[in-house]
This record gives C-alpha cells, structure tokens and sequence, in this order.
C-alpha cells in the first residue's frame, strides 16, 4: 500500500470549481479527498475525521485559511496545512508559514506542483509521527529501566531489612536464654538469681517492643488495617503525657506543654496520633537526663497543625540526624549511653506523618538536646 492509499485530504475552499478540479487530480491517485466549500464546515469535518492533510484557500467569507490554521492544529497539531491562494505575495506566504502552514501554492497550479507538495507534506507528517513514536518507545525504555532499577533496590532494601529483623529479633532471645542456662547449670548463686531474672525481664521487654515496632510497621503498609474517625490530636497528646506521667516525675523532669486553644479536629487513625506523641515524647524522656526540661508545643495556623518535642537531652551528631528514621538505625551516642531501643520508633512516626501528607524534621546539637517538628495538614 502506498502513502497515497491511506491518506485522507480535505480540500476547504469557497470555489466548488477548485474543489472538484482538486478532488479529480488526486483521486486518480489513490487519496480520499473530502470537500468543504467554507471554515465552519471544513473544522467540523476536522473534528470528525482522522485527515492527514488539508489544504486551504486563504479568503474565505466569516474564516480565513490563516486563521483556520491554528484552529486545526489545535484539533491535531500534526495535520499538514497547505495554504493555496490567487493572491499571492511574500508577506502572505511569511505569514501563513508563521501561523504553522507547511507549504504555500498559488493558483493555478498544476497537477504535477499539486502532487509534488502534497506527497512531501505527508512524507513530513509521516517523519514527525515516526519521531514522536520513537520518543515515546525511549521514554517507556528509559521509564522501564528506572522501574527495574527501582525494584532491584527495593529487593535488596528487603533482603537487608530481613537480616536485620533476624538479628534483631534473635538477640534478646539468645540473651534469655544463655542466662537461664546459667541459672539450670548451677552457675549462679540463688542470691545473685533475682538479678539475672531482672535482666532476662528487661530483655524480654525489648523483644516485645520489638515486636509492636515490626507488627506497626506491618500495619503501616495496610491503610485499612486502622479504623479512621475524627480526633483531636490535642487531646491524644494529653492522654500519652499521663501514660509517661510517672516516670518523668521519676526522673524529676520539668515539663512545657503549650497547645493552641483552637486545635481542630482531623480525620486520622487515633492508634497512629498516638503512636506519634509516645515515640517522640518517650524519646525524649529516655535521653533527657535527669532533672532535665521538655518542651512540647501543638499549634494551627493557616490550615497546618505544627507539633513539636523538644528536650535538653544527649543530643543526636549531625553525621547521625540524616539516618535517624532508617530502620534498626540508633545514633552512637545512644548505644554509648545504654538506653534500650529498637531503631523502628521514628521509622514509624515518619511513615505516619508522610501518609498524613505531613513532614517531620529534626534539629539537634550533641550535648544540647534534640528537637523534633511536624507538620500535618488539617
């Protein structure tokens, strides 16, 4: 099949003499050629046909061919315009090009010219469409590539990310169970027992900690695994702070609470709300030493809730504060000062916030305390 069998051509003129002498010139030759005698007609065939070419008398009553040629092309911008006139002269011709005409004839023409610039606009529409297809093809290659790419790292991101929960995980049992072992074996004094046992206890109390961190993260990933209602994140912040209330007197730790009085409601998960205040707020507690100061603030403004946790605690080293919500990550600093921990707390409190469509940062100085803010949008 040749170029010409499969191309359509729409001939818009007000002469039906130039239409028709048009129409008998290119038919022989294999094109389908459809007639409109003015604008409106000829744009309402545009808008029902797939043409590949239309070729266009310059004065016509109510539309002109100039002008018709960015309506057209505002139709299918690959349509080829060819202008064709009885009233040619150079400024016509510069200004039918500018307006995105492909070539200009001035009539009478013959046969021959006509064919010659009709089968070089289609082989120019043929190159321009091959064009954007091979730009499309390496846009999806590329698009594939990065994909695969994307999906490696994940891969390898999990297979890490089960290593660690193994270690992790085997830890605190393997702990457990050497000193039991010691106890059965007979190498430990019944009165030195009791603080073997306190230790197997403590222990235990990471695994579990560990445990919730790994099945929240789990959860994290099922968005109908958390019943939503609406809440206020005020009066979570409340109820968090009476669960810590005992040991932060323990620890005699002077505590701010600022909260704006005209806090909104949010539709969130209540279990996530909370599970935001008890990692930075236990946090916080854990690495204020004691006799410290924690300030915790919760504002709106302009349709953003803005919470903050911030203590005079051991501080987070500026090479650490990028990897802080890295899964199992735990700052040097804080494995130095022996506080129990799992490295899942702010991996949690950053997906929930991220999933909120919120952002979490955090600012700190080694030896001046750490503090963490957020933003949610109401």
């Amino acid at each position: 099949m040749t170029m010409s069998e499969k191309s359509l051509i729409l001939v818009i003129d007000d002469e039906i003499g130039i239409c028709e002498g048009i129409q008998r010139a290119l038919e022989p030759e294999g094109f389908q050629v459809s007639i409109a005698l003015e604008g409106k007609s000829g744009l309402a065939l545009v808008r029902e046909n797939d043409f590949d070419l239309v070729l266009l008398d310059v004065k016509m009553p109510e539309i002109s061919g100039l002008d018709l040629i960015g309506m057209i092309h505002q139709i299918d911008p690959e349509i080829i315009c060819i202008i064709i006139t009885g009233y040619a002269t150079v400024e016509m011709a510069v200004s039918a090009i500018k307006q995105g005409a492909y070539d200009f004839l001035t009539k009478p023409f013959s046969v021959d010219i006509l064919l010659l610039a009709v089968n070089q606009g289609l082989e120019r529409r043929m190159l321009s469409l091959e064009a954007k297809r091979a730009a499309r093809v390496k846009a999806e290659m590329q698009k594939l590539a990065e994909e695969k790419i994307r999906l490696e790292e994940l891969d390898r991101a999990k297979k890490q990310f089960i290593r660690l929960v193994t270690h992790e995980l085997q830890s605190p049992v393997a702990a457990v169970e050497n000193y039991l072992k010691l106890i059965l074996e007979g190498y430990v004094p019944t009165e030195d027992q009791k603080g073997i046992l306190e230790k197997c206890i403590v222990r235990t109390r990471e695994e579990r900690k560990l445990i919730a961190d790994l099945l929240e993260l789990g959860h994290l990933e099922m968005i109908e695994s958390f019943q939503v209602s609406r809440i206020n994140p005020g009066e979570i912040l409340e109820q968090v702070i009476e669960e810590l209330r005992e040991v932060i007197d323990q620890k005699d730790l002077g505590l701010l609470v600022e909260v704006d009085k005209n806090i909104p409601e949010i539709t969130a998960s209540p279990e996530q709300i909370k599970s935001v205040w008890s990692n930075l707020l236990s946090n916080a507690v854990k690495f204020t030493p004691d006799r410290g100061e924690i300030a915790i603030g919760l504002q709106y403004k302009n349709g953003t809730l803005m919470g903050r946790v911030q203590d005079t605690g051991i501080g987070i080293p500026l090479e650490d504060q990028e990897k802080l919500f890295t899964e199992f990550f735990r700052a040097e600093n804080a494995k130095q000062a022996g506080v129990p921990g799992t490295g899942l707390g702010l991996v949690v409190v950053k997906r929930i916030i991220e999933g909120l469509g919120g952002k979490i940062k955090v600012k700190s100085k080694p030896g001046f305390g750490a503090t963490f803010q957020f933003k949610i949008p109401a």
